[in-house]
């Protein structure tokens, strides 16, 4: 019998090593893909019974990303979770433009890439589901963090579109795509420059591992298009559909601009 795998990017900290110990315990394989793995090894220990293999290889160089899908072509992979990620904050003209070509490499070419490759597989196997992590801030413009909302508006449209593509060819594959608000992660950190951003104290956020538990169990079985968990982001995303636009987009101005 096969073994069932599933492959994570991004799978080294945060969201991403959340799913990859929570599909351990429910019978996958997992193949783990960041710039480092080491805290692999973690999962490894814990979940002896299963395998882990981890893979350190960097996907805004997209070269990687086919690499990466060859390496990979032998494995029975039922499951691909596109977690890489992360965003470029401050205003516009000031943000440096190689870090944000950086951002778009990772975010949209690599997911892009990705996403395309084993639809292929998916569809010609008439089995198998992609999770790309999107956000909540892909349903509005955000400005001093432009290039990220930007980034995950483009997440959100490719997996919608080509979800409904599979559902008219009465595939059993799907693209699910799940929005995540602030989680309790190094992003901000990392989007801000930051070595100890404050962000998190100022705002009550759901933690990780609460996100990752929720929403793999409703990605596993939905055949929606986009999720959204947690009243919260309900909310917001009721607010941004029914408010003007004018108001949704100073709003998030000032609340990027105090981080």
């Amino acid at each position: 019998m096969n073994k069932k795998w599933a492959l994570i990017t991004g799978a080294s900290k945060g969201l991403g090593f959340e799913y990859c110990d929570l599909l351990l315990t429910k019978g996958y394989d997992i193949i783990g893909v960041a710039r480092n793995t080491d805290s692999l090894g973690e999962l490894q220990k814990k979940h002896s019974e299963r395998e882990v293999v981890a893979i350190n290889m960097d996907l805004s160089n997209n070269d990687n990303c086919f690499k990466l899908i060859e390496e990979v072509k032998d494995k029975n992979i039922e499951l691909v979770i596109n977690n890489a990620g992360y965003g470029v904050w401050g205003m516009f003209e000031k943000s440096d433009i190689q870090s944000e070509m950086n951002m778009i490499d990772l975010n949209i070419k690599a997911l892009h890439i990705l996403t395309k490759e084993f639809v292929k597989i998916f569809k010609e196997k008439n089995v198998g589901r992609i999770i790309n992590v999107g956000s909540m801030a892909a349903f509005t413009p955000g400005p001093v963090f432009a290039g990220y909302y930007a980034s995950k508006a483009y997440v959100t449209s490719l997996g919608e579109a080509v979800n409904l593509e599979l559902k008219m060819a009465k595939s059993k594959a799907r693209v699910i795509t799940i929005c995540p608000g602030p989680l309790k992660t190094d992003f901000w950190n990392r989007s801000s420059n930051q070595i100890d951003a404050t962000y998190y104290s100022k705002v009550k956020v759901m933690s990780t591992r609460t996100y990752a538990i929720k929403s793999l169990r409703k990605c596993l079985k939905t055949n929606k298009s986009v999720i959204i968990i947690g009243k919260m982001n309900k909310l917001a995303k009721f607010g941004i559909n029914i408010a003007p636009r004018s108001t949704v987009l100073k709003k998030i101005y000032k609340y990027q601009k105090e981080r």
